[in-house]
């Protein structure tokens, strides 16, 4: 009796210890670097005076629907034109290039700061936000992780091949 105790108390303490080496590993940013971050939605957009410089990009993801999904943009190219889809469909595939660019952001919730502003006419206006989870498991949530310029620059280089890729596709 006393043996069989105390085997159990061993197991119980390792697995107490291996818990505990599991939380003292974890990442402090971002999610589980052992898994693959399940996203649906990504957004990123600039309204500016100059329509130049305005964009807005939307890809909505769904792995559970065949791993479809919809991507919506508009930007002004470097010869002035409109570039333009409205909720084309997207594979898996397609969006792999933005997908390895997300698992690479913190993706930790970041305090917004509140600050009374006061808009000017010609006042520059971003917004950005991934929403984690999937449609299925209704689990989802906005994070709007901290980009820096190198950052933006590269979502938009890879946007704007998507738009090239998809574009062709559609025929447009």
């Amino acid at each position: 009796m006393h043996s069989k105790l105390w085997k159990i108390t061993k197991i119980l303490l390792a697995v107490l210890v291996l818990l505990t080496v599991n939380i003292g590993c974890a990442p402090v940013q971002g999610e589980d670097k052992m898994t693959h971050v399940e996203w649906s939605t990504f957004y990123m957009s600039r309204n500016h005076q100059f329509r130049t410089l305005c964009y807005r990009f939307e890809a909505n993801y769904d792995p559970f629907k065949k791993g479809q999904g919809t991507f919506s943009c508009f930007f002004v190219d470097k010869k002035g034109e409109n570039c333009l889809l409205s909720s084309a469909e997207v594979t898996s595939e397609d969006l792999a290039e933005l997908d390895a660019f997300i698992q690479k952001l913190p993706l930790t919730e970041q305090e917004q700061k509140q600050t009374d502003m006061l808009f000017a006419h010609d006042a520059t206006t971003t917004a950005f936000y991934i929403t984690l989870g999937s449609y299925k498991n209704k689990n989802r949530r906005k994070v709007r992780p901290k980009l820096s310029s190198m950052q933006q620059d590269e979502a938009m280089d890879i946007l704007k091949r998507l738009y090239v890729k998809v574009s062709k596709r559609e025929g447009k």
